[in-house]
């Protein structure tokens, strides 16, 4: 999987690909799925949600260069998968799902798989997560039609953005650095396409 799915994209850190050795994919995926684990594809884990295409994990851990000193936001958990990456490379990961039993089921994968410098919130991460900003990574694994507003100032200086804007035809990959307070840097990194980010605009949010 990883010679063949990952080094595609051209993600030749070690580190990352090494990511992939250590935590088992097939631990994140449903039954139903466990021979397509580490398929180019998207695996639906529910009716609304899928996991992302291992490739395209790669490469946005790889844009992100995530430290361990580093304060992480994570919107979108899905099966957990891609915050067991993310948790594993630095100190403190926020993982926000808007969907209660995804989230339940994350969080004990990841504590079967020992992983605890995870914080869980249930709650619509359409707009970040305020309360703990700022960050100096924030990722979404879902996609939007535009940035929504107020994200990118969640960050801390020298903080990274990755999200997927764009419809269900065509995505881009942007990543946003920013800079100083007031200037940020953005650059297109690639085209995908992934499921839109489930919303509620009047959500109930508690934190596990």
């Amino acid at each position: 999987m990883i010679e063949q799915q990952i080094r595609t994209w051209n993600v030749l850190d070690e580190k990352i690909l090494n990511l992939f050795r250590i935590n088992l994919r097939e631990n994140y995926v449903p039954d139903e799925y466990q021979a397509l684990a580490f398929a180019d594809i998207e695996i639906p884990i529910n009716l609304n949600s899928s996991m992302l295409p291992p490739k395209l994990e790669a490469k946005i851990l790889e844009e992100l260069k995530p430290k361990k000193s580093m304060i992480a936001l994570h919107v979108g958990t899905g099966s957990g998968f891609f915050s067991a990456l993310l948790a594993s490379q630095v100190k403190k990961l926020i993982t926000i799902e808007i969907q209660p039993r995804l989230l339940f089921d994350a969080k004990k994968r990841h504590l079967e798989n020992s992983i605890k410098n995870i914080e869980y919130v249930c709650a619509n991460g359409f707009n970040g997560y305020f309360e703990k900003a700022p960050y100096d990574l924030i990722v979404y694994t879902a996609s939007h039609i535009h940035e929504p507003p107020g994200i990118r100032e969640q960050l801390n200086i020298g903080g990274k953005l990755f999200l997927l804007e764009g419809n269900q035809v065509i995505q881009y990959g942007k990543l946003i650095t920013r800079i100083s307070g007031t200037e940020f840097k953005i650059k297109n990194l690639f085209e995908a396409v992934a499921p839109s980010l489930v919303e509620s605009w009047e959500p109930s949010k508690f934190i596990f």
